[in-house]
């Protein structure tokens, strides 16, 4: 046998031999990782917007930022930036919001009065975005509230109520 088939033959045995390896070692290990996940909730009262700004509240992974902007300034002010443990954010996840319509508005207050909601989730590679227009449902009640659990009194995400008015024609 010559030299150049002596070392074809082995760069093929080699190949198939670690293609092979390749193989096995991800069929018996499967990749394991952490699926992709946010959360922004952004919120504003039309009345107060000029003094109290626009909140929003981001969690991303596995950190929660809270961060207020002010009409006529292009500065946010970061109020709070904490971690978030895994129990909590499984929490958070387990609260399905993806069969909620995407608008909500309560006819029982104008358009340029009441508190304004915005919510858009992303687990994996699913996006829901949610508006409501001073507008009560209860998903996102419990949405609100897991997520209170991991903020101080003072950046609580504020709600409405199940007894808010909204079913004016």
């Amino acid at each position: 046998m010559t030299t150049t088939t002596t070392y074809i033959l082995t760069i093929l045995i080699l190949t198939f031999g670690l293609i092979s390896c390749g193989q096995n070692t991800a069929s018996q290990e499967p990749i394991k990782d952490k699926s992709n996940f946010s959360l922004s909730i952004t919120t504003y009262n039309h009345a107060e917007q000029i003094f109290n700004g626009i909140t929003t509240y981001d969690l991303k992974n596995d950190t929660l930022k809270i961060h207020r902007s002010f009409m006529f300034s292009d500065k946010d002010t970061i109020l709070l930036s904490k971690k978030i443990d895994d129990n909590s954010i499984e929490q958070i996840k387990s609260i399905r919001i993806d069969s909620l319509k995407n608008f909500y508005f309560n006819n029982c207050i104008m358009a340029t009065s009441g508190n304004e909601y915005f919510v858009s989730t992303t687990i994996d590679t699913v996006n829901k975005k949610i508006s409501l227009h001073h507008y009560y449902d209860k998903q996102i009640e419990r949405l609100i509230n897991e997520l209170n659990k991991n903020i101080p009194d003072i950046f609580k995400l504020d709600y409405l109520t199940s007894e808010t008015k909204q079913d004016c024609e």
